[in-house]
């Protein structure tokens, strides 16, 4: 592995810190304003990010970070749409995922490289190629879950939250650290949200709608409306091919709070 001493400099040195920080994002909760009450506080303290060599090397976790642009594009009252430029740097990937974190004010980006981001909590979700992860589990130090809605669920119809779904953390690797990859053998982990597309000779788009519990106890309702460009998005939802240039792993989120 090239430079392997060096690429796990930034992660170890985050990981001496897991028993002693508290996770920044799951602290006392500031005094909440009245329109806008905060939660309590889920998490007390950074798990141990379990596979997190293993990660490293088969997710290529870089210490480079992502220049990606974040910015809404269609933001509603309540409701937001956002932009995430998940290139990376092009298609080798040599910068990190784009990391965000769920804000009233909309997805606030994040100055994070990956392996700094296997100790960080500030982080709740990240973006690269075709790829979305959340901070929990295998995936980062913090507890985000993840739940799908059942097949055929609109984003309008999700008002609140269902107690029968099942709220899970990444678990693309097992407790002996095996992975588990995406569903159609394309090499990337199976993460929570990676339903959100389906695999022809292009990504095209499920509109699975999904919630994520987040590290203080809110809850977040979210839809991947675009991976590519809309135009060529379109074709390929309708069409199975997509129309060049495309614009990949330039995404449009839809979101927003749930009560």
């Amino acid at each position: 592995m090239k430079q392997g001493n060096e690429k796990r400099r930034v992660w170890r040195g985050g990981l001496r810190l897991v028993g002693v920080l508290a996770l920044g994002a799951c602290g006392p909760a500031e005094e909440p304003k009245q329109e806008e009450p905060v939660p309590a506080a889920r998490c007390e303290k950074r798990q141990t990010v379990a596979c997190a060599e293993q990660g490293i090397d088969r997710l290529s976790l870089r210490t480079v970070a992502s220049a990606g642009e974040v910015r809404e594009v269609g933001t509603t009252a309540g409701e937001f749409h956002t932009y995430v430029d998940g290139r990376a740097g092009g298609t080798d990937a040599p910068q990190s995922y784009t990391y965000a974190r769920f804000t009233p004010q909309g997805l606030e980006r994040l100055n994070l490289d990956d392996q700094a981001a296997l100790g960080s909590g500030d982080w709740d979700i990240a973006l690269r190629r075709f790829v979305i992860r959340t901070n929990g589990g295998v995936s980062g130090p913090s507890c985000t879950t993840v739940a799908q809605t059942p097949e055929g669920t609109t984003f309008e119809s999700v008002k609140a939250v269902d107690g029968a779904w099942a709220f899970k953390a990444e678990d693309y690797y097992s407790e002996s650290c095996a992975f588990t990859g995406d569903a159609w053998g394309l090499g990337s982990p199976a993460t929570r949200l990676g339903s959100f597309w389906d695999y022809q000779s292009c990504l095209a788009m499920t509109g699975h709608v999904y919630v994520l519990r987040l590290a203080d106890g809110r809850h977040v309702k979210l839809q991947v409306t675009e991976y590519y460009e809309p135009e060529p998005q379109r074709a390929c939802n309708e069409t199975g091919k997509v129309t060049q240039p495309s614009g990949a792993a330039q995404f449009r989120v839809r979101w927003t709070f749930l009560p």
